[in-house]
C-alpha cells in the first residue's frame, strides 16, 4: 500500500511539472473550415479504442475539411481497420523506450494542427508528453481536470458520477463544434468480408452447410485478461450446460486468447461446445458479430458485442459496470459485490442469462 502511495504521489508530481511547462494561453477552437490535420490519442487498451469509435467518427465527419489521424497501441490499432473515416494509424508501444523518440520525430514531421487527448477522466504523463511532442498549436482536452492550462482548448465533461465512458469520450466532439448530446456515439467495428466468411464457417461443422443451421449460435469467451476478472472453468461449463437446457439445438462455440488455448479447448471439451482459435483480435469480433449470443467477462469482448448489439451477458467486478458496462442495453451487465470474480456463483447469474435469452433471442425467433 506504501509502494502505491508512492507511485501515485511521483506521478502526481510530474504531471504538475509537465502542465507547468506546457502552460499555453486558451486560444478558442481552430478555423475547422480550412484544411486541417488532428491527431488522436488512443495508446491504451483494445476495450478503449472500441469505445472511443463513437467519438473518432463524429470528429472526422464533423467538417469535410478535417483529416484525422489516430495514435493507437500495437494491442489496439487493428481495430480502426476498414474505418474510412480514419487517415493514418500511428502505432507506439509506451512499454518500449526505444519507439518514443521515433514516434516524437513522426509526429513532428507530420504537422498536426490539433492533437485530442483521450485520457476523460484523469491526467496520464504519457499522454501529456505526446500532445507537447506533437507540436500542434491546438491542444484539445476535457476541463476541470487539474491540467487545463496545458490545452488551448477545454471542453466541459459529462458531470454525471455514473456517466459511461462512451459518454464521458463523446464530450470531446464539442470542441469540433458538434453536439454531443445529438450524435451517434455507438462503439462500431467495420468488417471485411473474409472475415465474415471465415466466421461463418467457425459455426459450421464439417460435415453440415452452413445455411441448414436452425439453432441459436452461443460464443463463450474465457479470458479475461487480469487474474482478477478470471473465473473458475467448471463455472463456465455449468453455464455452458444451462445455456443448452434452454435450446438443445444451440451451436456453442468457446475462445479465447492465443496463450491460453489450453484452458479454452478443457472447458469447449467438458461444457458440450467447440474451441474455436482466434490468432487475432479481429478474428474474435468477427465470431461476436456472427453470434446469437455472447457470455464473457469484462473484455474488449463486451464492448465489441455493444458495438454489434450482439445479445450478451457480461461478468463485471464491484463498481465497474456502470462505466464499462455494456451500452445501451444489448443485454445484462452482471457486476459482482467483490473485487475478484473467484467467489461469483453460477447460480448468481443465472437469473441474467435467462432474462436476456428470454428477451432477446426467443422473442427474437419467436
Amino acid at each position: 500500500m506504501r509502494l502505491k502511495r508512492l507511485e501515485l504521489w511521483w506521478r502526481r508530481l510530474w504531471i504538475r511539472l509537465l502542465v507547468r511547462l506546457m502552460r499555453r494561453p486558451s486560444g478558442g477552437a481552430p478555423d475547422w473550415s480550412r484544411p486541417v490535420r488532428v491527431l488522436f490519442l488512443r495508446h491504451d487498451r483494445a476495450g478503449d479504442m472500441i469505445l472511443s469509435t463513437g467519438v473518432l467518427r463524429a470528429i472526422a465527419q464533423s467538417h469535410p475539411t478535417i483529416t484525422l489521424d489516430v495514435l493507437a497501441s500495437p494491442i489496439n490499432a487493428a481495430i480502426l481497420e476498414g474505418a474510412d473515416y480514419v487517415g493514418d494509424v500511428i502505432v507506439f508501444d509506451r512499454r518500449r523506450l526505444a519507439t518514443y523518440l521515433p514516434t516524437m520525430r513522426r509526429l513532428r514531421r507530420a504537422r498536426y494542427d490539433a492533437v485530442v487527448d483521450c485520457m476523460v477522466t484523469a491526467p496520464s504523463v504519457t499522454t501529456l508528453l505526446l500532445i507537447a511532442a506533437s507540436g500542434a498549436p491546438h491542444r484539445v482536452g476535457i476541463a476541470d481536470r487539474g491540467n487545463d492550462t496545458a490545452f488551448t482548448l477545454t471542453v466541459p465533461g459529462d458531470t454525471r458520477p455514473r456517466a459511461h465512458m462512451v459518454d464521458l469520450l463523446a464530450a470531446l466532439a464539442a470542441a469540433f463544434g458538434v453536439d454531443s448530446q445529438a450524435v451517434d456515439r455507438r462503439p462500431s467495428i467495420p468488417l471485411t468480408p473474409d472475415e465474415q466468411v471465415r466466421a461463418e464457417f467457425a459455426w459450421s461443422d464439417a460435415w453440415d452447410d452452413v445455411s441448414s443451421r436452425r439453432g441459436p449460435r452461443v460464443l463463450v469467451n474465457v479470458s479475461a485478461g487480469t487474474t482478477a476478472r478470471s473465473w473458475p472453468p467448471e463455472r463456465y461449463v455449468a453455464v455452458m450446460h444451462h445455456l443448452q437446457s434452454l435450446d438443445r439445438s444451440a451451436t456453442i462455440r468457446v475462445i479465447a486468447a492465443p496463450s491460453e488455448a489450453e484452458r479454452g479447448l478443457y472447458i469447449a471439451d467438458r461444457g458440450g461446445g467447440r474451441f474455436v482459435a482466434t490468432p487475432s483480435i479481429r478474428d474474435a469480433f468477427a465470431l461476436v458479430a456472427t453470434a446469437d449470443f455472447v457470455f464473457t467477462p469484462d473484455t474488449s469482448v463486451a464492448h465489441a458485442a455493444s458495438a454489434f448489439d450482439t445479445p450478451c451477458v457480461a461478468m463485471y467486478l464491484a463498481g465497474t459496470a456502470e462505466r464499462w458496462g455494456l451500452y445501451e442495453g444489448v443485454g445484462a451487465s452482471f457486476e459482482h459485490t467483490a473485487a475478484t470474480l473467484d467467489d461469483l456463483s453460477v447460480d448468481a447469474l443465472l437469473p441474467a442469462i435467462d432474462w436476456v435469452w428470454k428477451e432477446r433471442i426467443v422473442s427474437r425467433r419467436a
